[in-house]
This record gives structure tokens, C-alpha cells and sequence, in this order.
């Protein structure tokens, strides 16, 4: 166990160095690591033993405080590294989003696994809508105009944009989905 107390004195007297003087950081040396009273260490320096022990304590003080600054700026640096992590995760997922706008825009419908009936082709082929894009651009309620396009077209249609999963696409596409042709 005292093996673990010099070790960590040594540490914290080494961390703090750079901003003790010599002779505080002496002092200290003296004290933790080769064990010296204080009167022993003041008659070294030429002081009382109260003396020592006052430098000693304005000394902990200080390196307490150093010890105290180094773990907020790691728990800042895990902070920082936290931010950075959500940050680029977050600027992933809006890539891939963006991503998968763009591949869901220039899909060709006649490439999709989606069983359109002959009906449903008739009907692109004659608004020569070739892309998904190209059916995204068109509001959902305009294809009520259009000659041909029924309940089952209208079917057909909510079940290929929840098929290939792009309702995002279409602006109120929930709302319109649910309304009846009239």
C-alpha cells in the first residue's frame, strides 16, 4: 500500500513540475518521496519547520489545482471528442440521405421490382414519365385529372411509392393516400 502512495506523490510531483519552483518542487520531493521531517528539510533551507509547512500546504494547494485544471480539460477534450462524433455521424446520415434522394430521383421505373400492371404503363408512357423523379415532380392530386387513372390505378400507385419506400418524395403523401378519387 505505501508502495501505491509514492508512486502516485512521485506522479503528481513530476505532473506538476513545470509550474513549482525549484525550490518548491525540492521541498516537496524532500517531504513525500524521501520522507524528511520538516525540520529536517527547514534546516536544509535555512527556515523553521512552520515555515516548510506553509510552503508545503501553498504548495499542495497549487499542484491540487493543476491536478484539478488537467481533469477538466480531459473531461473537455471527451466533451469535444463527443461533439466531433455526432457531428460527423450526423453529416454521414445527411449524406446518405441526400444520397439516397438523388438514386431514388434517377431510378427508371421500368427498373423497379414492382409488378405494374399495363394499365399503369399506358399512363407514364403517355405523361412520358420515365423516373421516379421525373413522377415526383408531378403533385399526387393532378393524376385524378388524368384520363385513365382510377381506384385501381390510384391503388397501384400508393402501393409502388410505399414498395420503393419514397413517400419523402411526395408532399402530403400520407393525406392523399387516404382521400377517395372524386
Amino acid at each position: 500500500m505505501k508502495n501505491i502512495i509514492d508512486r502516485n506523490n512521485r506522479f503528481y510531483i513530476e505532473m506538476s513540475r513545470k509550474v513549482l519552483s525549484d525550490r518548491e518542487y525540492d521541498i516537496l520531493q524532500k517531504l513525500l518521496i524521501e520522507k524528511k521531517t520538516l525540520q529536517e528539510v527547514g534546516s536544509i533551507y535555512g527556515v523553521t519547520g512552520e515555515r516548510v509547512r506553509q510552503i508545503y500546504e501553498r504548495t499542495y494547494k497549487k499542484v491540487k489545482s493543476i491536478a484539478q485544471l488537467l481533469g477538466e480539460i480531459d473531461s473537455y477534450k471527451r466533451k469535444l471528442q463527443q461533439l466531433k462524433h455526432d457531428y460527423n455521424f450526423e453529416i454521414q446520415q445527411k449524406k446518405k440521405e441526400d444520397n439516397k434522394n438523388e438514386v431514388d430521383l434517377c431510378k427508371k421505373l421500368y427498373a423497379s421490382h414492382f409488378p405494374f400492371s399495363k394499365r399503369m404503363y399506358s399512363l407514364f408512357e403517355v405523361l412520358d414519365i420515365h423516373t421516379v423523379g421525373e413522377l415526383a415532380e408531378i403533385p399526387l392530386k393532378s393524376f385524378e385529372c388524368f384520363k385513365g387513372f382510377k381506384v385501381q390505378c390510384k391503388k397501384e400507385l400508393i402501393a409502388f411509392i410505399e414498395f420503393e419506400n419514397i413517400e419523402h418524395l411526395f408532399d402530403d403523401f400520407s393525406v392523399w393516400k387516404t382521400q377517395p378519387i372524386s
